[in-house]
């Protein structure tokens, strides 16, 4: 970077004296000049600056304030997580490339969204046969090879199923309702506890949901419904019983959406049975999961072993209904 300066303080030079040259003169055109290497200095100083993040090899604790070599994941002194904290090497390079990259609230409403499109794209819809309210669904044998929840095929050991489940969607309006709702809450939750753990809690959350499903209904059935339920319940019973004051104005808030939801239990086509299991987990996991990332290296260690596996859960999920595609294909008859 030092290289790259001197290139353009040289390379500038070169051109002013051309200006000079060509009778670029007077007090206006030396401000504009002078306001040039000001501004080219001030660029070059904020490279050197982020080419030092890079190449620092310590990076400090945010409790105890010691300087720990950044290959390390925890304080040595105090035992808090190191997670988060700016670090120099190929990471820093990453995230100063790429400031912008999605959390998990932008991931899952993404992955929500294409799936609906891949299976428009590739089944179209079911037509006006549908009515009114089912506006661009899919047909019911797409859902079953994508993945639906079908309690006849998760007993039989298809239980991927109550993955996949939650990333598909009976149509547009089912899709645009839920993506808001994920939109909502999504954030709210994992700001305040990190992504790791709100993917965990959305993840548990969803297969508790399709569970419980599988176990009081035998309809088939498919959205993030029951996970967003409990996300409802998750921050209720957080904020109600742990968050203190601003916990219990947002759970206060929260309730009214449950209370919507509870309308849905007298319509026709709604799993309540998703949405109370998706609900009680959520609340369950409310009274024990902490906010923030873990403060000592154990905790660390576990969070990252829960993460990775309900990544490799739910990719293996979508891994297995790939698989078995074309099994199911020719079970429907197409």
């Amino acid at each position: 970077m030092t290289a790259l300066g001197k290139l353009l303080r040289a390379a500038l030079e070169a051109a002013l004296r051309l200006c000079d040259a060509l009778g670029a003169r007077g007090a206006r055109w030396e401000w504009k000049k002078q306001t040039w290497r000001r501004d080219l200095e001030e660029r070059v100083a904020g490279w050197q600056n982020l080419e030092r993040g890079v190449r620092a090899r310590m990076r400090m604790c945010p409790e105890c304030r010691t300087l720990v070599p950044r290959s390390r994941g925890a304080c040595p002194s105090c035992g808090a997580s190191l997670r988060g904290v700016p670090g120099g090497g190929a990471a820093r390079l990453v995230g100063l490339l790429l400031p912008g990259f999605p959390g998990a609230t932008t991931v899952l409403l993404s992955a929500n969204i294409a799936i609906s499109l891949l299976i428009f794209l590739t089944w179209g819809t079911r037509g006006q046969a549908a009515g009114p309210l089912g506006f661009l669904s899919p047909p019911v044998e797409a859902l079953y090879l994508f993945g639906a929840k079908v309690p006849f095929a998760i007993l039989q050991g298809e239980i991927w199923r109550l993955v996949t489940a939650s990333y598909l969607h009976g149509g547009l309006l089912h899709l645009l309702f839920n993506c808001f709702a994920l939109a909502s809450l999504g954030p709210l939750i994992e700001e305040a506890f990190g992504t790791r753990k709100f993917f965990l809690i959305y993840t548990a959350c969803g297969v508790c949901a399709f569970a419980a499903s599988t176990l009081f209904s035998r309809a088939h059935s498919v959205g993030a419904s029951g996970a967003l339920f409990g996300l409802m319940g998750f921050a209720i019973v957080y904020g109600r019983f742990r968050g203190g004051a601003a916990g219990r104005a947002v759970a206060d808030h929260l309730m009214r959406w449950v209370l919507y939801g509870a309308l849905m239990l007298f319509m026709p086509g709604i799993d309540n049975a998703a949405h109370f299991g998706g609900l009680v987990a959520g609340g369950a996991l409310g009274l024990v999961v902490q906010p923030g990332e873990p403060r000592s290296r154990g905790g660390e260690t576990a969070l990252s072993v829960l993460f990775a596996a309900a990544l490799v859960v739910t990719l293996g999920s979508f891994a297995a209904m790939g698989l078995t595609y074309s099994f199911h294909l020719e079970m429907v008859g197409r």
